[in-house]
């Protein structure tokens, strides 16, 4: 499948073609009787379409679907389609998606039996689903597209190619221009494993239903199909690039580059803009060129390339940039970037940046930045010229990790007491440690060629200017390497004081900082929580310790222990939380497809976050679903076919996990 230019008026590619050669449209008409979009699919029905303040949240280059009842009177459906769709499902630029859709939904079947689907793409297997009712379910879709905004090509991979249409062989005909009627069921064609059918085999399925298949109890199926698609009659035209370079006031060249459908020949491809004599662009497959002349102190702002092969015209519109010619070369000796960039547009006075770099933006054409290297560099024009490139490395090679010595900090210790010497926060490739003592009252240290000797302190205070020394050697890579500690020997202390600082009230999903401190002489603190959600404490033996708020409206509390020569205290802190807070940005049911779509969020991101949606004015109605809130603290509701439909109050309200409310939300009832 090929995708095709850029439709200038809504963001979406012209048309997809499939590998028959079969070109599609997307058909936004909602006066088209042939479409799937209907006025009631836009904002203001009584208006135009238009982009993006009057267009439908949905629309279709392809659809094929097809129904069948179950012998337990269940419907089964299938539905195939290249959609057209927006990211958080409101028109708007930037998140137009597309992508190629297979959905299967079959219910009243047998839970944990196996049953295999046949249709015009493949054949897929399925374990029927619980579906809470004492029976078993297929609930099947799977999209494949650009489903994050553009990136339309990522459709073509889908399972929806060749595009099915009606068979010619069996009337009616399919209406003029397009591949089938919507509203008229029909035997179709184009199947890519010569399967035009919707079957379904497993147990007991066929046992009254109409579809059944000869006298086969196991098998149901159907070949007709509503079908819908709009046959394009443009090529289209979409521009790559224009670029100009200019060196006086007498004027320049602009050079363009588009593209249109490559299979399509001969094409006429013109640019136009005020300054510029109309020229045909060169070309053929569907890439064409053309070098133009302007004249005057600047380019005009604005191209404009049409596809005058079309009826009508499509049309294409750019502004001319000037192109940037760069290089960027680090240096590993000197840890120096340089950066050299020249514009086409020599006449007039040109500024270049580098982009989000450094500390700031940067002059051109010579920069030397002392920051560490990016692989890339972008570089823009104050006339909109842009370029990334990237950066060539000379020189020699990095050095190696060295050791690097780390004695441990100081402490003070009691008369007589064993003490502990610590090196475990040395680095690099060590092959080796050695410890000396270099002033103070001597002592033995035992494994002084370990990282961790001991010694037992002397039975006399070290005066305050005297504290025994000890220095660190590590052997290694890049080494030796040293560090030095000192150690204060005093007689018995009273028994430092802690606090646990002040209590909180934070918001779930948080980072918490835990701010501990203690008077007195303190050698170690020890955070515990003594009750709610287990958390993981970041540095618990630090008097400041971090955590996550988990998700949850339960009250958490801590401790902190204060150690020292004297003995031990501990004081508690609390950490409490607030509710979320919850918006709705969509609440609809569509009768048509007895469909769902309810959206919005919670101030509180998932996952770990439950939204419950109740029918109704209170908390105290049926409940319809619970759905989890994801990364972005959205959520969504989208379900087609439901067997729950709006009750007299029109309204729904939603719980949150979290804490939040919201009640007594309108639903907005469509066809």
């Amino acid at each position: 499948m090929k995708v095709g230019p850029i439709n200038a008026l809504n963001g979406f590619p012209l048309w997809y073609k499939d590998r028959n050669g079969l070109r599609l449209m997307l058909n936004t008409d909602p006066n088209d009787p042939f479409n799937l979009i209907t006025t009631s699919d836009l904002p203001n029905p009584g208006q135009p379409v238009s982009f993006p303040d009057n267009f439908p949240e949905e629309a279709f280059y392809f659809s094929a679907e097809a129904q069948m009842v179950t012998g337990t009177d269940e419907r089964a459906r299938l539905v195939l389609a290249l959609e057209a769709a927006f990211v958080n499902d409101e028109p708007k630029e930037g998140e137009q998606i597309v992508f190629g859709r297979v959905r299967i939904r079959v219910a009243g079947l047998v839970a944990g039996a196996t049953y295999t689907v046949t249709h015009p793409y493949g054949q897929d297997t399925f374990v029927a689903e619980d579906d809470g009712d004492g029976g078993g379910e297929i609930n099947y879709t799977q999209d494949i597209g650009g489903l994050n905004g553009g990136n339309f090509e990522l459709a073509t991979r889908s399972r929806i190619d060749p595009f099915l249409r009606w068979d010619p062989s069996i009337p009616p005909a399919a209406p003029s221009g397009y591949i089938g009627d919507p509203n008229t069921p029909h035997e179709v064609i184009g199947s890519v494993v010569s399967e035009n059918v919707f079957r379904i085999e497993g147990p007991g399925i066929g046992i009254g239903s109409p579809n059944q298949v000869g006298d086969n109890p196991d098998m149901i199926e159907t070949r007709l199909f509503s079908v819908a698609g709009k046959i394009s009659t443009v090529s289209g035209v979409e521009t790559a690039r224009a670029t100009y370079s200019q060196s006086d006031a007498t004027g320049g060249y602009i050079d363009v580059f588009a593209f249109s459908d490559p299979d399509v020949t001969p094409q006429v491809i013109e640019a136009t803009a005020v300054g510029v004599n109309p020229t045909v662009l060169e070309g053929a497959n569907g890439r064409y060129f053309a070098r133009l002349g302007f004249v005057g102190e600047s380019p005009p702002s604005t191209l404009t390339v049409s596809n005058r092969s079309d009826i009508p015209p499509s049309v294409s519109e750019i502004e001319p940039v000037d192109y940037i010619t760069a290089k960027a070369n680090y240096d590993n000796d000197t840890n120096t970037l340089t950066i050299t960039a020249t514009s086409s547009d020599t006449f007039r006075n040109i500024t270049l940046n580098v982009e989000d770099y450094g500390e700031g933006v940067l002059d051109i054409p010579v920069s030397r930045i002392t920051f560490a290297v990016p692989p890339t560099v972008t570089i823009t024009s104050s006339v909109g010229g842009r370029v990334t490139i990237p950066v060539t490395i000379n020189g020699s090679e990095t050095p190696p990790t060295g050791v690097e010595a780390n004695a441990g900090d100081d402490q003070t210790v009691i008369i007589g007491s064993e003490v502990t010497l610590d090196g475990r926060g040395s680095s690099g490739p060590i092959t080796g440690y050695q410890w000396v003592q270099i002033s103070g009252t001597e002592v033995v240290l035992e494994g002084a060629d370990t990282v961790t000797p001991t010694f037992i302190a002397p039975n006399s205070p070290t005066p305050l200017d005297s504290p025994l020394i000890f220095e660190l050697t590590v052997f290694g890579e890049g080494g030796p390497s040293m560090d030095s500690v000192a150690v204060e020997v005093i007689n018995e202390v009273p028994a430092p004081i802690a606090n646990a600082g002040p209590n909180q009230t934070v918001q779930q999903g948080s980072l918490v900082t835990l701010n501990g401190s203690a008077t007195g002489v303190v050698t170690s603190f020890q955070w515990t929580q003594v009750s709610g959600p287990q958390v993981v404490l970041s540095n618990p033996n630090s008097p400041t310790s971090t955590f996550i708020y988990p998700k949850s409206t339960e009250r958490l509390e801590f401790q902190l222990t204060a150690f020292g020569p004297g003995g031990s205290d501990s004081d508690t802190v609390e950490i409490s939380t607030v509710n979320d807070i919850l918006t709705i940005d969509r609440v609809e049911f569509r009768t048509r497809d007895s469909e769902w779509r309810i959206s919005g969020t919670s101030s509180v991101s998932g996952p770990g976050v439950t939204i419950t949606i109740y029918l109704g004015r209170t908390l105290n109605g049926v409940i319809l679903a619970q759905v989890p809130v994801d990364a972005l603290g959205e959520w969504e509701y989208r379900v087609e076919p439901s067997a729950v439909q709006p009750d007299a109050t029109r309204a729904i309200s939603i719980k949150s996990s979290s804490g939040g409310t919201l009640l007594n939300v309108p639903i907005n009832v469509r066809n």
